[in-house]
């Protein structure tokens, strides 16, 4: 019976072991969904390029999770988790926006170093700002997310000074008393929040595919709203904390 009972935990732990290095390897791949995102933009093929960093943002979305469930941090205790995931966010979160808003020219040709620049060096110290969360999971200011400002910029087909507007904004909102909910860790409407989010991942890569192909307004209009709506959720949470209830 020990023996039987040695061999179950010796099992278990084999188990438990593989399944946290394929979650390691799993947040690696999120790099490799960056960098071919980056091989997309120097082949001028902007919606490949946001499917990559859709794929990118969706391996951010669940390799958290899947890190606590399987122990992670026990069974590779020499491998830090939230280095590996600071390091690859802020290659897909900050570089390869930045880049697209170079390579693209999304800005006046003026700025299309300065800007990009400008948002490299203010994120790199937002990223080891210990104060960049509250306690309850918001963000401090407005937050690195550049690969989903310039998805927006994709979608709604934005003119140069227009992006440069919003962005020298945003830049200005990171230090500001906004407070930006974390849809997956803040705990107050988490399950409203987890589906406004699978909502808002799931038309936007729509938007991104129907973007490239014949089909009638009406559709892609439907799913414009739906994901407006998503949108508005965040907005809305984020804009209450930040000015109508700070205690919320």
């Amino acid at each position: 019976m020990s023996n039987e009972n040695n061999f179950k935990t010796f099992s278990f732990f084999n188990y438990e072991k593989i399944i946290a290095l394929f979650t390691h390897f799993l947040t690696g791949f999120g790099a490799l969904a960056g960098f071919f995102a980056l091989i997309s933009v120097i082949n001028n093929s902007q919606s490949t390029t946001f499917l990559w960093l859709g794929l990118a943002f969706l391996i951010d979305s669940i390799d958290g999770t899947l890190a606590r469930k399987f122990n992670v941090k026990k069974n590779f205790p020499n491998i830090d988790g939230k280095m590996l995931d600071s390091i690859i966010d802020f290659f897909n979160y900050v570089i390869v926006p930045a880049f697209i808003i170079y390579w693209f020219r999304l800005v006046p040709d003026n700025f299309l170093i300065l800007i990009p620049s400008i948002l490299i060096l203010v994120s790199i110290y937002s990223y080891v700002n210990l104060n960049v969360m509250t306690n309850d999971h918001y963000y401090n200011g407005f937050p690195a997310i550049w690969n989903i400002v310039v998805l927006y910029f994709y979608l709604f087909g934005t003119n140069q000074i227009t992006n440069l507007i919003i962005l020298v904004l945003l830049l200005i909102l990171k230090f500001s008393p906004l407070k930006c909910i974390h849809p997956l860790r803040v705990k107050k409407l988490k399950n409203f929040s987890i589906f406004f989010t699978i909502v808002w991942f799931t038309t936007s890569a729509i938007l991104i595919i129907l973007m490239q192909t014949k089909i009638k307004p009406i559709y892609e209009l439907s799913f414009m709203f739906v994901w407006v709506i998503s949108n508005f959720y965040f907005i809305a949470i984020s804009f209450y904390k930040s000015f109508i209830n700070k205690n919320y």
